[in-house]
């Protein structure tokens, strides 16, 4: 799923009647702040970049309300191993422990909160496993809707956390995410829009307590 620009650059274009999907699209911002450091057993002030993520609500296409030029169907995996690294941070990141197991069907992962475990299908690829990993933390730090009752708001919620997560990190999940959220949101964009604010905070929160775990990693390796 695209913009109606991006499609355009593929020389394809949205028919008439296409629905719009909505979905909640991270905007980088930073700022600068001025705080005060030891250094040296000195007090100095320095100049420190803040980044954070706005949001704002942007509409796509599927490609089956577009018409032009044939292309590529995106697939439903991620068949890229460059974010191997990024699954591994995740693994020593998560709050309940991590496994790779053999799962049958089109299950990719899940999270047992009586069990208190999250499981990975082991044979998907380093990207994939951190795509689905994204997701199964975020139901076990975040997701508190009833599963057996609200199981669509819980999926559409998750993923669209995990997706902003993923973007921020630099994993394109985008091939899966827009899919996913379509299918369990039915494609009903005020289920989306309505979850807009829970999406945003949980996401913002997921990203500081990664990039937290990221500066306690790099400050013992410094201290080894």
């Amino acid at each position: 799923m695209l913009g109606k620009t991006r499609w355009l650059e593929l020389k394809r274009e949205p028919t008439e009647d296409a629905k719009k999907i909505w979905i909640i699209a991270p905007i980088p911002r930073q700022y600068k702040k001025k705080v005060k450091v030891i250094e040296n057993d000195e007090e100095i002030e320095k100049t420190e970049t803040i980044k954070y993520n706005a949001y704002r609500y942007v509409f796509v296409y599927d490609i089956s309300q577009t018409t032009g030029e044939a292309i590529p169907l995106q697939c439903k995996e991620i068949n890229c191993n460059d974010m191997a690294y990024f699954y591994e941070k995740l693994k020593a990141f998560s709050n309940v422990p991590v496994f790779e197991e053999e799962l049958s069907g089109s299950v990719k992962g899940f999270f047992s909160k009586n069990d208190n475990k999250i499981v990975i299908k082991k044979d998907l690829s380093q990207n994939d496993k951190a795509a689905v990993l994204l997701h199964e933390i975020a139901h076990s730090l975040y997701d508190d809707f009833d599963y057996s009752k609200d199981r669509d708001l819980s999926e559409v919620f998750v993923e669209s956390v995990a997706y902003i997560v993923a973007d921020h990190f630099g994993l394109d999940t985008s091939p899966c995410s827009f899919n996913y959220i379509l299918k369990w949101a039915k494609g009903e964009p005020k289920t989306v829009i309505d979850l807009g604010t829970k999406i945003q905070k949980c996401a913002n929160q997921y990203i500081e307590k990664l990039e937290k775990f990221e500066m306690q990693e790099q400050e013992l390796m410094l201290a080894a």
